[in-house]
């Protein structure tokens, strides 16, 4: 029995391609605007092509489904919104994303109302996704979160968000979708993605702190590096003119403590010579030990001349005295 309904779908299926090639239709005409015949087609045309396109669907023939809805649908009176609905879904299987968006906008258009409308809109929201349009993207299904909580495609929706959040590099607003995901549907099918994605983030993490450790790392080795080679430099040529300058300053100490040397002695010099000449008389031991003891400083010179000076007037006195009285 099995055998003689898969043989009758093969010729229904023959028959329909054989009508689509009569009239023309190509398998580049998928994703196309609806095919529009030169005739409408006869109730058991439009039915056998309809079949067909139902057994394609089932049998997973995509893009032969694609082919034959959209001509059965051709004629209005084939037209439902099952029909559209497999039509929608065998074009996002077969990756004709920009006819299955154009679909869905028609289907949710015309048959607002239709129990596939929740499917529609979550598969538009997919369909923004697969062409890259992520923003876009985002708030169709969160539209769909917000309208359809309790709805059996709720966690595929909300790891859709977080692809596209995903493939923005925006692994911080995805993390959290992971996450629920993998704990709120542990069972569902997006779970064991979900916790992939959640390891390649936090894998990525890991890289990115990595290699900003061997670069601030790298950074400060290389500075440390510079600055002791400046220093390194900077020693070296201190050393090299330390060296060569050494003789001239200890030449240079001598001659300047010679300097200072004389300067003394010349001072002390003045100051003896300044002494009056009676005190020559009486004490030729004490001018040569003054004139050999170098002064300690002016004002101590000052005060020891001046004091000789007194004791030499008094002697002279003295002598004075002692002539007046034997005269």
């Amino acid at each position: 029995m099995k055998r003689i309904f898969r043989n009758f779908s093969k010729g229904l299926l023959a028959i329909a391609l054989c009508l689509l090639a009569s009239e023309g239709a190509r398998p580049s005409d998928y994703g196309a605007a609806r095919v529009k015949p030169s005739a409408p087609l006869e109730e058991e045309e439009g039915a056998a092509i309809l079949g067909a396109a139902y057994n394609a669907y089932f049998g997973s023939d995509w893009q032969s489904a694609v082919m034959l809805f959209r001509k059965a649908m051709s004629d209005p009176q084939n037209e439902s919104d099952a029909a559209l609905y497999m039509l929608i879904s065998a074009e996002m299987k077969a990756m004709g994303y920009k006819a299955a968006l154009s679909d869905s906008d028609y289907f949710l258009k015309n048959y607002p109302e239709s129990k596939y409308a929740s499917l529609i809109k979550y598969q538009r929201g997919k369909c923004l996704y697969s062409l890259g349009e992520f923003d876009k993207a985002v708030l169709a299904l969160s539209d769909f979160c917000h309208q359809y909580p309790s709805n059996e495609m709720y966690s595929s929706a909300l790891f859709w968000i977080a692809e596209c959040f995903y493939s923005g590099y925006n692994f911080e607003q995805a993390r959290p979708l992971y996450e629920r995901v993998v704990d709120d549907f542990p069972k569902d099918a997006k779970a064991v993605d979900a916790k992939y994605r959640l390891d390649a983030i936090n894998q990525r993490l890991r890289e990115e702190k990595l290699l900003y450790l061997l670069q601030q790392t790298g950074e400060s080795y290389l500075s440390s590096k510079e600055n002791y080679e400046k220093a390194l430099r900077r020693y070296e040529l201190e050393s090299a003119l330390g060296l060569s300058a050494q003789p001239r300053a200890e030449e240079a100490a001598k001659d300047e403590g010679a300097a200072v040397q004389e300067e003394k002695v010349s001072a002390a010099q003045e100051s003896l010579a300044s002494l009056p000449a009676a005190g020559e008389e009486k004490k030729p031991a004490a001018r040569e030990s003054a004139a050999l003891a170098p002064a300690a400083s002016s004002d101590y010179n000052f005060i020891d001349a001046l004091a000789r000076l007194k004791k030499s007037a008094a002697e002279a006195q003295g002598l004075l005295d002692d002539d007046g009285g034997s005269k």
